[in-house]
């Protein structure tokens, strides 16, 4: 997953919390399903940002369930194929969007 610009004005605002979701948590709120989500990991458009412990429950941030949202639109909507996604991601993520 790509890292999000950050402008002036955020650096001088100080550390920012960051909300992590549990994966039971990111499924219930995207309504997406556990294999859709292992699908999405394998072909690297979402990917967890920290673990519990070593091996344990992967844990996500809000840009996850955001891309979730794109991936979901993109595909179920916009009948668009996993590759053409990544590319989209892609696009998405170098303008910063």
């Amino acid at each position: 997953m790509a890292r999000r610009r950050t402008n002036r004005s955020d650096r001088s605002a100080g550390p920012r919390e960051v909300l992590l979701i549990s994966r039971t948590a990111l499924l219930v709120m995207s309504g997406a399903s556990e294999r859709e989500l292992a699908v999405w990991e394998r072909e690297d458009l979402i990917a967890p940002v920290e673990y519990v412990d070593r091996g344990g429950e992967p844990l996500y941030d809000r840009e996850t369930l955001r891309r979730i949202r794109v991936i979901r639109t993109l595909a179920d909507e916009l009948e668009v194929n996993l590759p053409g996604i990544g590319v989209i991601l892609n696009l998405l993520d170098q303008l910063g969007g």
